[in-house]
């Protein structure tokens, strides 16, 4: 570096903060005019992982919550990774200031969280293990959305027979309070490695009392009088000094936490719930949406079947503003608007809640509810409903499917939902789109997504969904427009209506997104 310049395209801003691996700099690029983070190296530093690590772990990865590589460089005595800038506050600096955070608040956070954390494992062929959860290396962004920073002693897991599934063998050391016992007496490491990381996160912020300094605290089951009984069992278990016995994947914790989050919204609700094992354990959300026309409804139940098929229950939760499926799938004028689900082929469920969806708070805590309740009866949930659902429930979704046809208007229309509030950003990781293909030789579904983001007004949003993948459904016109324009009368009746492509497009999309069984995970290999 030379006058706070390197390699003639960055300049030197000021030192951002010092990590566990080398010093972070905030710097512009001086032909462009964008800023970045730029962390420097030192070689010949004596960690357990390797400076190289970092740029190979992050230049694989695709989600809106962890920082892009720009360019790697080096020379004689140092290597530079320049990546995302992340504007923001550190969850370090938010309890130095404020002391402690809300419950709810940071179980929100901590959805989020555990989102960054079940992509991570779920990397392709091998697993990554974050491995320095704490508040330091958390950014609460615009819109109160969470980015994770620091890889500098992630590792990747190598799985093989002759390890326990889904661990590895100690190859570094975290941050002495968070880090899990296995980090430092040689054990092997596994998603539960971050979940202990996480639990001692969560507790560190509602309470505000620093593990490295008062760490008896957390194991001494002193924290329990600062947080309410469920987020204790929850963040109990997180904590426990062996990791078979914690939650063994993100996704558990998560859904245990969106449990917490929609039983809290009612204390006496909650009450009802207690004697049920888990239900967020056993049971998705998925959320179909789009413009109005194109398909919305019969893909849902489309989908609904599918999944129904294998005999799993399943419950359509109709939100749309037309009542004209209810009248159809139901084929009665009475029972469908009392919140109460009604059996329309085997294991397969319909209800209309009776609630002006988002007109106030309270109407969207009795829809929390309703959500609650269902989760205790049914394996899969979709709801069916307008683009504007997904701001209110988007924390309790497991998937989101957009629906478009082929026609570009369709496509955009839903995008000015998903720019408000950093709505996009919350959810992309969760999101697919399903476009309804009618006839041969129309544009390719990239093609089309592509043009239609080609505006100023969708750059932030183009960059966002680079890695969200795109079905395409093939039906004919013909039965499209006869589903339309005959209200549904064979709704349910796919077998005599749908062609073979238009099934195996539902399977797959069914089977490789939303039933667990059927998605091949590695963490789970023998």
């Amino acid at each position: 570096m030379l006058d706070n310049y390197f390699h003639s395209k960055y300049k030197y801003i000021r030192l951002l903060g010092r990590g566990g691996c080398g010093d972070v700099y905030l710097a512009e690029n001086v032909k462009l005019g964008n800023l970045w983070a730029v962390k420097e190296i030192a070689k010949g530093r004596e960690t357990t992982i390797s400076g190289y690590l970092e740029p190979e772990i992050l230049k694989r990865l695709n989600h809106p919550a962890l920082p892009r590589i720009c360019d790697v460089y080096e020379d004689e005595c140092c290597i530079y990774i320049v990546e995302d800038y992340i504007e923001g506050i550190s969850l370090k600096r938010i309890i130095k200031e404020k002391g402690s955070i809300e419950e709810k608040k940071v179980a929100e956070w901590a959805v989020q969280l555990c989102s960054v954390l079940d992509y991570l494992h779920s990397q392709k062929p091998d697993p990554i293990i974050y491995g320095d959860m704490k508040p330091h290396n958390i950014i609460l962004a615009k819109g109160e959305t969470i980015k994770l920073i620091d890889f500098g002693i992630s590792a990747v897991v190598n799985i093989s027979g002759s390890k326990p599934p889904g661990m590895t063998e100690t190859a570094f050391i975290g941050t002495k309070g968070y880090a899990a016992p296995e980090q430092f007496m040689g054990g092997y490491l596994c998603p539960a490695t971050d979940i202990y990381s996480l639990g001692i996160t969560l507790i560190h912020i509602i309470t505000g009392v620093d593990p490295i300094k008062q760490y008896s605290f957390y194991q001494d089951n002193n924290f329990s009088s600062h947080l309410s009984p469920e987020m204790y069992q929850i963040l109990k278990k997180c904590i426990n000094l062996k990791p078979e016995f914690r939650y063994q994947t993100a996704e558990e914790l998560m859904k245990a936490l969106r449990h917490y989050l929609l039983a809290g919204s009612d204390s006496l609700f909650y009450k009802s719930l207690q004697g049920i094992s888990s239900p967020y354990l056993f049971s998705k959300i998925i959320a179909v949406t789009g413009a109005s026309g194109t398909g919305v409804s019969t893909l849902t139940v489309a989908m609904s079947e599918q999944a129904a098929k294998s005999g799993n229950s399943v419950c359509i939760v109709d939100l749309s503003n037309s009542v004209d499926l209810a009248k159809i799938i139901v084929r009665d004028d009475k029972g469908y608007l009392e919140n109460l689900p009604v059996k329309v082929k085997p294991h397969m469920y319909y209800v209309r809640p009776s609630i002006k969806l988002f007109a106030d708070s309270s109407e969207n805590v009795i829809l929390y509810k309703l959500l609650g309740q269902l989760q205790e009866k049914y394996k899969y949930i979709f709801i069916d409903g307008p683009p504007g659902i997904l701001n209110p429930i988007e924390r309790y979704l497991d998937n989101i499917f957009i629906i478009s046809d082929m026609n570009p208007y369709n496509i955009s229309k839903p995008f000015s939902y998903l720019e408000q509030d950093s709505l996009m950003e919350k959810i992309v990781s969760r999101t697919s789109f399903i476009l309804n293909k009618f006839y041969k030789g129309e544009l390719g579904s990239d093609l089309l997504i592509y043009s239609v983001l080609n505006k100023s007004a969708y750059v932030k949003l183009k960059k966002q969904i680079s890695g969200v993948e795109v079905f395409e459904v093939p039906y004919s016109e013909k039965v499209y427009l006869k589903w339309m324009y005959g209200y549904f009368d064979k709704f349910t009746g796919f077998n005599c209506l749908l062609s073979d492509s238009f099934k195996k497009s539902i399977s797959n999309i069914i089977s490789h997104k939303v039933i667990p069984n059927e998605k091949k995970s590695l963490l789970k290999r023998s």
